[in-house]
C-alpha cells in the first residue's frame, strides 16, 4: 500500500466520483480549493465512464468510428490528470507516478501520484458503468447495490496492469472504499447526489420514474454512504464533513456561479477535453473529446450546489449569555458551547447518528434549543432505502431528550422519503414549533410537532416547482411566512397566528440563484437575501408593514462564491470565491477570510449586542469571529476543537 505525502496534516480531502470528469464538472470549484490548500486531494474513481468507447468530438458523433472502450478510458483518465495538474501545478504536463495499490486483499487499485504534488492523487477502480443515463442494467453500480447481479466487472484500460477478471461484489467493493477512508483519514469526503430529482414527466413507454441524473452518479454516492459509516464507527477517522453535490439537474436550474468562476472551471475542463490536441505521448489518446471545447454545452459547468442548501440557524443562543453552535461530523450532530474560558467541544449529542446535510436550530419559547436534521437508512432495495426527518430538545443543563421522528412529508413511501428537502423550523407567539419541508411533488409541507404533515398549494409564479433552500419567519403579528426559490421566490404566508397557509400575493422578484434566507426587519417589515444569478451578487429585498409589494432595496458588491446568504445580528455571512467566508456588517464592506470552509456559515448576536460569526472548517474545527463593538467591522478568526 502507498501512502501520500500530506503537506498539511490538519485536513485532507477524498472526492468520490463515478465517472472521470465528475468532479470537474459538479464538484469545482471546490476542488480547486482542496487543491490550493496544500492537504492531501484525493479523487477516487470508481467506473471507467468507457460509454461507447468512441473518443470524438461532440459534433462528430454521428461519424462511424471504431469502439475501443480500453483506449478511450484511458483517454479520459488521462484528460483528468492533465486538469488536476493544470489546477495543483499550473502545468497540465506536469508528469504523475503511476502504480497499483491494494486497499483491500485480493484486489487492486491504479492509483496516480502527481510528482510535483504528491499529496494529490488519483485512484482509478476501473469498474464498468451502466452505459445509460437511466436505463436499468444489471452490470452496473445500481445493479450491484439492488443484488441485480453478485459481482461488477472492471474493464481495465490500455497499459493497466489491473487484472480483467478481478470484479467487485457489493461487499468487496464497499470494504475497498472502507480501506481507502481508513488509509486516507479525511476531513471532507465529497461525493455525487444520492438524493436526485425526478423528472415530471415519467419514461415513454414505462411510465417508470425517470432520475434527472446519471445512475452512476446516485449509486455511486450509497456506495460511499456506506463506506463513510464503517470508516466512523472503526476508530480511525477524525472529525469529517460530507458534501454531496447535484449533478445534471444544474443544466435546468439558474447559473449560481459568476463568470469568474466559470472560466476557471472551463480551463480544467478544455484541459480534460483535449481541446489543444497537446501530445502527451499516449496513443490511446490525452483526454475526452466528447467534452472537447465544448465544456459549457450541456449548461453543467456554469452551476455548483450542495443537495443541502445550507442552514444559518446552527449558531444560537443558549441562556446565560452564552452561544452553543450545532453541527454534523462523521454523520453524527455535535455541540460546542462557549464558557468563560472560550468554546469547548465538540461534544457528540447522544443517539444522533445516521444524519446527512445539514442542522437547523430553533430556538422555543421557553429558551430550550430544538434541533432538526434527517436522517438517512441505508438499504439494498427500494423497500428499506429512506430517510425521515428527526428532532431532539437541547434542555437548560445540557443534556438532550430522545430524537423523535417527524415521519416523511410525502406519507411512508420510502422513494418518495429520497427527494424531500431539508426543513426549517420557527416558533409561534404561543410556543408551537412549525415545521416547513420541500416535498417530493416540488412544493412545501408543514405540520407542528404534534400534527400531521399539510401540503401547500403550489402557486402558478413557481413555474412547476420549487428549489429547496427555503426561508421562514414569523412577522410582528404572529403570521408565518415561508419563502422558496422558484421562477421568482414564491411565498407562502398565514392570516393568523398558528393558521393555514395559502399563497402570498405574488412576489414579483427576479430569480434567485439559491436558497432565500428570511427575517424579520427591525421596522416589522420582512426582509429576504438571496444570490442573483450569474454574478453572485447579494440581492436584499424588503416588504414595508402593512403593505404587499416586495422591492429589490439593496444590491451588494460580489463576493463570489454560491450558497446560502447567513443573515443575523446585522450582518450577512456567504461562501466567497475562495471557498472561505465573506462577512459584510451593516455599513461597512466585506471582509474575506476565515477558514476554508464546509457547509454554511452562520451569525448570531452575543450578550453585549456583538455579531458573531461561526464556520465549521474544512478541518473539523469551529471558527468564530466578532465584532469588537457593536456595528464595527468583524475582528480575527479563532479556532477551536
Amino acid at each position: 500500500m502507498s501512502g501520500v505525502a500530506n503537506r498539511s496534516l490538519t485536513q485532507s480531502f477524498v472526492h468520490v466520483i463515478a465517472h472521470p470528469d465528475d468532479n470537474l464538472y459538479f464538484m469545482n470549484p471546490d476542488l480547486d480549493h482542496a487543491l490550493a490548500s496544500g492537504a492531501a486531494c484525493v479523487t477516487v474513481c470508481l467506473t471507467d465512464g468507457e460509454s461507447d468507447g468512441r473518443n470524438v468530438l461532440h459534433s462528430e458523433l454521428g461519424r462511424v468510428t471504431r469502439a475501443d472502450r480500453p483506449a478511450y478510458t484511458r483517454a479520459r483518465i488521462n484528460g483528468l490528470a492533465a486538469a488536476l495538474a493544470l489546477l495543483a501545478t499550473g502545468d497540465e504536463n506536469s508528469p504523475w507516478d503511476v502504480s497499483l495499490v491494494s486497499h483491500l486483499e485480493g484486489r487492486m487499485v491504479e492509483q496516480h501520484t502527481l510528482r510535483a504534488a504528491p499529496q494529490v492523487q488519483l485512484i482509478l477502480l476501473a469498474l464498468v458503468e451502466a452505459r445509460s443515463v437511466s436505463l436499468p442494467r444489471k452490470d452496473s453500480l445500481r445493479g450491484l447495490w439492488l443484488g441485480d447481479t453478485p459481482s461488477l466487472s472492471i474493464l481495465p484500460p490500455v497499459h493497466s496492469g489491473l487484472p480483467p477478471s478481478a470484479g467487485y461484489t457489493r461487499e468487496q467493493l464497499i470494504a475497498t472504499l472502507h480501506g481507502l477512508l481508513d488509509h486516507y483519514r479525511p476531513t471532507v469526503v465529497r461525493t455525487l447526489d444520492p438524493n436526485p430529482d425526478h423528472s415530471p414527466k415519467p419514461a415513454p413507454g414505462s411510465g417508470s420514474t425517470v432520475y434527472l441524473d446519471h445512475q452512476d452518479h446516485t449509486y455511486s454516492a450509497y456506495f460511499a454512504q456506506a463506506a463513510l459509516a464503517r470508516h466512523w464507527a472503526g476508530g480511525k477517522a477524525r472529525s469529517a464533513s460530507v458534501e454531496h453535490y447535484l449533478g445534471y439537474v444544474n443544466a435546468l436550474l439558474p447559473h449560481n456561479l459568476d463568470q469568474a468562476a466559470v472560466g476557471r472551471k472551463v480551463v480544467a475542463l478544455n484541459s480534460y477535453g483535449w481541446a489543444d490536441n497537446r501530445h502527451c505521448g499516449d496513443p490511446a489518446g490525452c483526454g475526452d473529446r466528447k467534452v472537447g471545447a465544448g465544456a459549457l454545452r450541456n449548461g453543467w459547468a456554469q452551476s455548483t450546489r450542495y443537495r443541502a442548501p445550507g442552514s444559518d440557524t446552527w449558531l444560537q443562543p443558549s441562556g446565560e449569555g452564552r452561544l452553543t453552535a450545532f453541527g454534523l461530523l462523521n454523520g453524527g450532530a455535535v455541540a460546542w458551547t462557549e464558557t468563560d474560558d472560550g468554546w469547548q467541544g465538540p461534544e457528540r449529542i447522544p443517539d444522533g447518528g445516521d444524519l446527512e446535510g445539514q442542522l437547523q436550530a430553533v430556538r422555543q419559547l421557553d429558551g430550550r434549543l430544538r434541533l432538526l436534521a434527517v436522517r438517512t437508512h441505508l438499504g439494498y432495495a427500494a423497500t428499506t432505502h429512506r430517510r425521515e426527518i428527526v428532532t431532539t430538545l437541547r434542555n437548560r443543563d445540557g443534556s438532550y431528550g430522545p430524537w423523535q421522528s417527524l415521519g416523511a412529508p410525502d406519507g411512508t413511501d420510502p422513494v418518495r422519503s429520497m427527494e424531500f428537502g431539508y426543513p426549517v423550523g420557527l416558533t409561534l407567539p404561543d410556543g408551537t414549533v412549525q415545521i416547513a419541508v420541500r416535498t417530493w411533488g416540488g412544493s412545501v409541507a408543514i405540520r407542528t410537532l404534534e400534527g400531521p404533515w399539510a401540503a401547500l398549494a403550489l402557486p402558478p409564479q413557481a413555474g412547476g416547482s420549487v428549489q429547496d433552500g427555503l426561508g421562514a419567519v414569523v412577522d410582528a403579528d404572529g403570521n408565518t411566512h415561508v419563502f422558496a426559490p422558484g421562477r421568482t421566490v414564491v411565498h407562502w404566508a398565514s392570516a393568523t397566528p398558528g393558521g393555514p397557509l395559502r399563497p402570498a400575493p405574488p412576489t414579483g422578484l427576479p430569480t434567485p440563484a439559491g436558497p432565500v434566507s428570511a427575517l424579520l426587519a427591525d421596522d416589522g417589515g420582512l426582509r429576504l437575501e438571496f444570490r442573483e444569478p450569474k454574478s453572485a451578487r447579494v440581492l436584499t429585498a424588503e416588504r414595508r408593514p402593512g403593505r404587499t409589494v416586495w422591492k429589490v432595496t439593496a444590491e451588494s458588491a460580489p463576493p463570489g462564491g454560491f450558497g446560502r446568504v447567513s443573515v443575523g445580528a446585522g450582518a450577512l455571512a456567504v461562501r466567497d470565491d475562495r471557498g472561505r467566508i465573506a462577512l459584510r456588517a451593516a455599513g461597512h464592506d466585506w471582509q474575506h477570510d476565515g477558514p476554508l470552509l464546509a457547509h454554511s456559515p452562520a451569525l448570531a448576536m452575543d450578550s453585549d449586542g456583538r455579531a458573531v460569526a461561526a464556520a465549521l472548517g474544512s478541518d473539523g474545527r469551529l471558527y468564530t469571529t466578532r465584532q469588537p463593538v457593536p456595528g464595527a467591522p468583524f475582528g480575527t478568526w479563532s479556532q477551536t476543537g
